[in-house]
């Protein structure tokens, strides 16, 4: 999904995988492959006063630890989205 323009009112992250050096190619079938491992980009907010920054990641594993971190080294504070509310 492509936006025309930026959201001001979100955060963005991009989860590259690296792809480079392997060789899976079937010459019947082309077969699309990536490592477990890559980059984690949190893009530029100029109106949250947030620089671009990238973090690199070693497995699925590392994803969402490294997305914590990418948001701590910018001091982003996370909220809990299943907040249970009072009546």
């Amino acid at each position: 999904m492509r936006h025309k323009q930026k959201d001001n009112k979100t955060l963005s992250i991009k989860l590259r995988f690296w792809t480079n050096d392997l060789e899976l190619n079937n010459k019947k079938k082309p077969v699309m492959a990536c490592w477990n491992g890559g980059a984690i980009i949190l893009e530029a907010n100029k109106s949250k006063k947030i620089k671009s920054s990238a973090l690199i990641f070693n497995s699925f594993d590392d994803i969402i630890p490294s997305i914590k971190e990418i948001f701590r080294k910018n001091k982003i504070f996370v909220v809990s989205s299943n907040r249970i509310e009072r009546m």
